[in-house]
């Protein structure tokens, strides 16, 4: 008797069900990520879909991209999320977290140690650094978001590490919660529509030759963007915001050359800008020219070896201080181009010729130091709230001459300051404490004439 080709496969399925112990045999498991990384042939695509373990490496060029807002490369809290160790790789479309907290191994989101790599549409979070670049020479990074992890600042790693990797352009980057963005021994370097926040350097930048900081924000750091040693900067249409603390710096230049820096907003920090012998060599020159300066406690603070810059065309508008010098008055930065100074909000002379142009110089003056000359035992509160305060205190009522610290011989009476800039850095606080130190002043000032008139 013959049985059909059906029956003899049920028999023969059931026979193998049996031996096997009732329980079906399993398909092959698909092979994780990291062997498939290993198993494509150079410049494949490979497709993320869900959740991956990290610790990836990547030794080949190829293009990892995800499929969805699902697709997740999580590393568990230990090591980098993905190292790249070849050129020309691709990162798309992907959320790397949870990298571990190691700061001699650098844990990262994303190393990068080879040319060419375009990391784009990346949501890194949880990382200690977030992407760790060097070597990484031409490579693309854009719309990325990093978030560190929520540790103390000292803790953090850099949200950025761009280390010996010349013309790099990333734009569109969104930082939050880490330790620096850091661009040390690199040219022809540009960034682009930043947004960091929360953090202790929104850029800093050392030996960074030809590069460009454009149209970004930088927000409630300690600084808001640090240039060391470097030749060639261009700072361009930036905003620089409430940068506060006993450091608090929005925008600031050591022994730099060639340094421009145009229509940028600096509004609400400790100190607006800050120079410190820029630049380095006389001939280079440095330009600051279109910056609204508004709100800050000290608009400009010169050291005095920072000589020969142009400085004019800016802004400065109600800065507590507008200008503070350190080591005497200035005689070697050029506060006047093309026939036009600068625009202070604390100019107090007149344009009777209509042009637009004050009729007498703007000179600054500082109170404080000279203050702090007939009474020695002020000098402890240099550098402090109470020193501007005294500053303000002392131009409310004058007792004596101070020193001129600089002078626009050109001064503009009339430029454009949108609202929404003045007055960004005087809180309530410093003002009542303003008023408050005002007559404390008043009384200082007042003591050596009182005690000349009883000798009398």
């Amino acid at each position: 008797m013959r049985f059909p080709a059906a029956v003899w496969a049920l028999t023969l399925a059931g026979a193998l069900l049996v031996l096997s112990g009732g329980r079906p045999t399993p398909a092959a498991a698909a092979p994780g990520l990291q062997a498939q990384i290993d198993a494509a042939p150079s410049g494949a695509l490979i497709v993320v879909r869900g959740r991956h373990e990290g610790g990836l490496v990547i030794r080949k060029p190829l293009h990892l991209v995800g499929a969805g807002p699902d697709a997740v490369i999580d590393a568990g809290g230990r090591g980098t999320v993905v190292r790249i160790e070849a050129p020309g790789v691709t990162l798309r479309g992907l959320t790397l977290r949870a990298s571990g907290r190691e700061l001699n191994t650098e844990d990262a989101g994303v190393f990068v140690g080879a040319p060419g790599a375009l990391l784009e549409d990346l949501v890194v979070d949880d990382v200690l650094f977030g992407l760790n670049l060097k070597a990484a020479h031409g490579a693309v990074v854009r719309r990325v978001s990093i978030r560190g992890k929520d540790l103390p600042l000292s803790r953090r790693g850099d949200g950025v590490r761009l280390w010996y990797s010349d013309a790099v352009v990333m734009t569109e980057l969104r930082l939050d919660r880490v330790r620096d963005l850091l661009m040390w021994y690199t040219k022809r370097s540009t960034l682009h529509r930043l947004d960091v926040r929360r953090s202790r350097y929104g850029v800093h930048g050392m030996y960074a030759d030809q590069v460009r900081v454009l149209e970004s924000r930088f927000e409630d750091n300690a600084v808001g963007a640090y240039l060391m040693y470097s030749t060639g900067v261009e700072i361009a249409g930036n905003r620089f915001l409430r940068h506060r603390g006993s450091t608090g710096v929005g925008l600031a230049f050591k022994e730099s050359d060639g340094v421009v820096v145009r229509g940028n907003l600096i509004a609400g920090n400790a100190t607006g800008l800050y120079l410190d012998g820029t630049p380095r060599v006389a001939d280079t020159g440095a330009l600051f020219t279109g910056n609204t300066i508004a709100g800050n406690a000290t608009g400009l603070h010169l050291l005095s070896s920072a000589s020969g810059n142009v400085i004019s065309g800016n802004v400065w508008d109600h800065n507590t201080v507008q200008v503070r010098v350190d080591g005497g008055a200035q005689t070697g930065n050029t506060w006047t181009r093309g026939g036009r100074g600068n625009y202070w909000s604390d100019y107090t002379g007149v344009d009777l010729g209509g042009d637009g142009i004050g009729d007498q110089p703007y000179r600054a003056r500082l109170w404080f130091e000279l203050l702090g000359d007939r009474i020695p035992e002020l000098r402890f509160l240099a550098g402090s709230l109470a020193a501007s305060a005294i500053d303000f205190a002392a131009r409310a009522l004058p007792v004596f001459a101070p020193q001129v610290i600089l002078e626009d011989p050109r001064p503009v009476t009339r430029m454009a300051v949108p609202a929404e800039f003045r007055h960004a850095g005087m809180s309530v606080p410093f003002v009542l404490a303003s008023m408050l130190l005002a007559g404390l002043g008043a009384l200082a000032l007042a003591a050596p004439a009182r005690r000349s008139w009883r000798r009398t």
